[in-house]
């Protein structure tokens, strides 16, 4: 350690210790009470994709049939 200007002796060590412990690193799973008592916006459950599938192919099937009378 004589290249960087440090003198061999007990004055410096690297050393990769820390003390984290596990609530450190992770939230508290808690919630404050006035955000508990919230009364939060209800939305509708997303649709999955089948229930999609179905009005896409008929609206596209439609439009198969439509389109070659306008064009």
């Amino acid at each position: 350690m004589s290249a960087i200007g440090l003198s061999r002796g007990k004055g410096f060590r690297i050393s990769a210790y820390a003390d984290y412990g596990h609530d450190h690193l992770v939230f508290a799973r808690q919630q404050s009470n006035a955000l508990r008592a919230l009364e939060w916006e209800r939305t509708p459950p997303l649709k999955s994709w089948s229930s999609l599938l179905g009005p896409w192919l008929a609206l596209a099937g439609l439009t198969a049939i439509i389109l070659p009378f306008v064009i």
